[in-house]
């Protein structure tokens, strides 16, 4: 009779009663929609900042060391691209258990060993077309190793940065294998698991909640669209 009458299947009255429903509600452990929101700011956050800093660095001495210890690690960053997650995935939850990594500084710090691969090789295509001429008169007028990086070359990496991030930012945000394995419960996709259980399946306050944990990533996306497709092309190019 239902779909007689409403063969559409839209509302026949708006109210914003599942969004109320998803902010008040407390799934396990007492965590509600601010707090996974707190959590997976604070994860994200985070691990992106450490992923654009550890990736830098490393690209950097990679481009500028030429030896065969630099290529041999630019090889295995590489290579690490093509394993799937899921093939590691055991013996990294093994490994996080008998060193006691278990919760989100454990969660963040693997996420920097997976992360950061493709954000070395993509620094590393960028660094190749910035001059070293720069870098040479920066030591003639006696800066070291650090301020040379920090001060000329880390300014020069903003485009590929702002696209590294914004690439990173929705990869941790919307992850939902690793938070589930490590954490069980506390990040936003986890929370979608409070409305929709083995018997009971709550559509209307789930699909609010994804609208919800969606938006802020959109709304960024979209603003700094330009910037990844500009850091990507960039980075690609020859020098």
């Amino acid at each position: 009779m239902a779909i007689v009458l409403n063969p559409t299947g839209f509302p026949l009255k708006i109210t914003m009663d599942n969004f109320i429903k998803v902010w008040t509600t407390k799934g396990a452990g007492g965590i509600t929609f601010p707090v996974a929101v707190f959590n997976t700011v604070l994860i994200t956050g985070f691990s992106v900042v450490g992923i654009l800093l550890i990736s830098s660095m490393a690209a950097y001495i990679l481009v500028r060391t030429k030896t065969r210890t630099s290529n041999f690690f630019f090889m295995m960053f590489a290579f690490f691209l093509v394993i799937p997650f899921q093939v590691i995935m055991v013996p990294l939850v093994v490994i996080a258990t008998d060193m006691q990594f278990k919760g989100i500084a454990g969660l963040i710090l693997m996420y920097l060993g997976l992360l950061c691969p493709m954000a070395i090789i993509m620094y590393n295509g960028f660094i190749k077309n910035i001059p070293l001429s720069l870098e040479e008169s920066a030591s003639i007028d006696g800066a070291g190793r650090f301020t040379i990086f920090f001060k000329i070359i880390l300014p020069l990496l903003n485009p590929i940065t702002v696209s590294i991030s914004i690439l990173n930012i929705i990869a941790v945000w919307n992850d939902f294998l690793l938070p589930y394995v490590i954490l069980r419960q506390g990040t936003l996709v986890l929370f979608q698991f409070n409305f929709f259980g083995q018997f009971t399946q709550n559509f209307g306050a789930l699909t609010a909640s994804l609208v919800m944990t969606s938006i802020p990533v959109i709304i960024l996306y979209f603003s700094l669209q330009k910037f990844i497709f500009r850091g990507i092309t960039a980075g690609a190019e020859k020098g």
